[in-house]
């Protein structure tokens, strides 16, 4: 029988925590999300196999994660701000939720997209 006003024991012995890649992945996503002038896409095929922008790949040794982080640009942002926004918001973020150590995060600019057209500026021929 356990004596519940025994003090709790050391951390060490309660066991570990393991974070799975594709979690580590998922918030990587959602950081580079939130920067301005990213914006999620994908085409056709993309949708239906899961290969929309912005997507995260993670790599894990020990307390350490590595990052390999696409994007898609909004016109006319620059692209070296806003990868650098980017790099420090998934580091930050993935960092600070997880504990581990982020010893690198790699942006690539994969495309440049346009913004969506609302509706009140779209020219209609009669």
């Amino acid at each position: 029988m356990t004596d519940l006003h025994a003090p709790p024991s050391a951390a060490e012995s309660r066991g570990g925590l393991h974070i799975a890649g594709k979690a580590i992945d998922r918030m990587a996503t959602f950081a580079a999300q939130r920067v301005p002038g990213v914006t999620r896409t994908a085409s056709g095929l993309d949708k239906i196999v899961g290969r929309s922008l912005p997507r995260a790949d993670s790599t894990v040794a020990g307390d350490t994660v590595r990052l390999t982080v696409d994007i898609a640009v909004l016109w006319p942002y620059g692209a070296g701000e806003v990868a650098r926004n980017v790099r420090s918001e998934v580091t930050r973020e993935v960092g600070g939720l997880t504990g581990l150590s982020v010893a690198s995060v790699d942006v690539t600019v994969a495309r440049f997209e346009q913004p969506a057209e609302s509706t009140t500026q779209r020219k209609r021929v009669e």
